[in-house]
């Protein structure tokens, strides 16, 4: 439900109805900060009536949201509200205080989060809205997962499904699995998350949503990799970089991009791995996302040949050295001279083009980290 949904067919419709009908496409393909601005000067202008204003209010909320601005988030459907209130729109009100909600948990006002959930699930339920209410038991059900009620979390998300399939609004019952595989996945339930992940793919797919099902088949590419499928892991993976590039979404790309390099550099392929990382870094640079693109940069960085190009008796002087100890020390400790610590040292420098302990072990720390945890999508 859009709070304050335009009318698609007004004969006329104003340069802010069209830029807040453009939101959908500005998303899709990464282009948040072009759709915001565009919207913001037009609001600047005095566009539009003030249903059309509280709906361009809302379509920023949610490019800003896509973009991790919670503060401008925040403030856009807050001024939606507003709107909807002065008019005595209720419905839309609500609405607009549930995707407040929403807002709030992701910059980790719980509290908060909770009330404006909790209002408008009453209002709507007063109203007789089954959507509505559906998706403000989707936001109660995210908010307890946050706060670790998982039982309270499946039951609100359940409840959630349940009304949306009743109203046969497929795409809204898929999203909802997607968010109970999600919950599923963090307590650690792998086949109970891949059943909802399942299950929302095939719900995606009957509606031919490419976006949702790329979704899907990122988590079931984290699912595959956390069971140990690394090649099943990088074949889903690569199927849901098609779909993202097939519907043009450059952001989904770039977290696909991320996620396949990391599968690659665990593969021990490490031309992949980077080439994937270039492909990462420069996607996210494209849609504004600079954190992620940080990220990507720093793992080209850091990206250098695997340990086991190391002698055993390397290795062990190499972990010695991460240990904190001197060459007197580690000779003691492998029964060794000093001088043969020494050349060891050497050569473990050469072979990985550095010339400090303290590089050593940085490299070190990225062997053990190995990589980040799949991106969600």
């Amino acid at each position: 439900m859009e709070p304050g949904s335009v009318n698609r067919d007004a004969a006329h419709l104003s340069p802010l109805v069209l830029a807040t009908l453009l939101a959908p496409h500005w998303e899709s393909r990464g282009q948040f900060g072009a759709g915001r601005e565009t919207l913001a000067r037009l609001l600047i202008d005095r566009e539009g009536s003030a249903a059309e204003r509280a709906a361009a209010y809302g379509a920023i909320a949610h490019l800003a949201m896509a973009q991790g601005d919670h503060d401008a988030a925040r403030f856009a459907h807050e001024s939606a509200l507003a709107i909807h209130e002065s008019r005595g729109d209720r419905r839309s009100a609500a609405a607009s205080r549930n995707a407040l909600a929403n807002v709030l948990l992701a910059a980790g006002d719980l509290h908060l989060a909770v009330v404006h959930s909790e209002a408008s699930r009453a209002e709507l339920q007063q109203l007789g809205d089954v959507r509505g209410v559906a998706f403000a038991h989707s936001s109660l059900g995210l908010i307890a997962a946050t706060r670790g009620d998982v039982a309270s979390a499946y039951d609100h998300m359940l409840e959630a499904f349940g009304r949306f399939r009743s109203l046969d609004a497929l795409a809204e019952a898929a999203s909802v699995l997607v968010n109970l595989a999600n919950v599923a996945m963090d307590t650690g339930e792998r086949q109970r998350a891949t059943r909802f992940t399942d299950g929302a793919l095939q719900l995606f797919t009957r509606v031919a949503d490419r976006r949702g099902a790329a979704m899907c088949l990122n988590n079931l590419a984290i699912l595959a990799h956390q069971r140990g499928s690394l090649d099943h892991a990088i074949e889903l993976a690569r199927q849901a970089l098609d779909a993202f590039d097939e519907v043009g979404d450059r952001h989904g790309a770039a977290a696909m991009y991320h996620n396949l390099a990391g599968f690659w550099f665990e593969h021990g392929s490490h031309a992949a791995a980077k080439t994937c990382y270039e492909q990462a870094s420069a996607l996210f640079t494209e849609v504004g996302d600079v954190r992620r693109a940080s990220v990507n940069r720093r793992h080209l960085v850091g990206l250098r040949p695997e340990a086991p190009e190391l002698s055993s008796r390397e290795l062990a002087v190499a972990e010695q050295v991460a240990s904190g100890l001197t060459n007197r020390e580690i000779a003691a400790q492998l029964f060794i001279s000093e001088r043969t610590v020494e050349s060891h040292l050497s050569h473990i420098f050469t072979k990985l083009s550095i010339s400090s302990r303290t590089q050593l072990v940085v490299l070190l720390m990225s062997w053990a980290a190995r990589h980040d945890p799949g991106v969600r999508v």
